[in-house]
């Protein structure tokens, strides 16, 4: 079993130690989803932002690839009777859908734990919309110095790895470097751990 199945019963307990950066970033998506718009999100976790998004999506597609996150999912949006949300396991790097599907896709706190993130930013951006935005918001681990931040070294203690550990700049350059042709525009939510909410602007 992963970090991410372990974790899945008390992830959003973990996360509210990090709250006010985190209600942020939920306000924040639902700010930036259209009345109406079709919506995909990878590595969702227990589906906060999914959740957040939902009274303004016609529809949604909340993935992740720890069944045991999914499972925690859909029993929350069971409990909050939501029923424009639809669940899969789903592999960011192979999606399974065609091109432009969506109109809003979302990736949250996932680029840094994954080899290779320009190739998932790519496959993202294949199934969003000419129009779309692709949401990438994703915590700072790193202090200015290069150095973990001090709650990482403690996630790390129960497996937590990271495959990157990005500053906002290195994080805004890694973005840029996708080479999307697309803008890209990114804004820091200071906290605990601070996040570096990115949003990619297709043509």
């Amino acid at each position: 079993m992963g970090f991410w199945d372990i974790v899945a019963p008390v992830y959003d307990l973990l996360e509210s130690a990090n709250g006010r950066v985190y209600r942020k970033m939920l306000g924040y998506s639902a700010s930036l989803v259209n009345e109406g718009d079709r919506v995909l999100e990878c590595a969702a976790g227990t589906a906060e932002i999914s959740i957040a998004v939902s009274e303004k999506a016609s529809h949604i597609l909340c993935t992740d690839m720890s069944e045991n996150m999914l499972d925690v999912a859909k029993e929350k949006c069971r409990k909050k009777g939501i029923s424009n949300i639809d669940f899969a396991e789903r592999n960011i790097f192979e999606l399974p859908e065609e091109d432009e599907t969506y109109d809003v896709v979302i990736a949250a706190n996932v680029l840094h734990l994954v080899e290779n993130p320009e190739n998932a930013v790519g496959e993202l951006m294949r199934v969003l919309k000419k129009g779309g935005k692709l949401l990438v918001p994703t915590f700072i681990t790193t202090k200015k110095d290069g150095a973990p931040m001090g709650i990482i070294k403690l996630y790390g203690l129960f497996g937590f790895n990271p495959a990157s550990h990005y500053t906002p700049d290195s994080y805004l350059q890694m973005l840029k470097g996708c080479k999307t042709g697309c803008r890209v525009r990114m804004k820091v939510i200071d906290g605990i751990i601070p996040l570096a909410y990115a949003v990619i602007y297709k043509n």
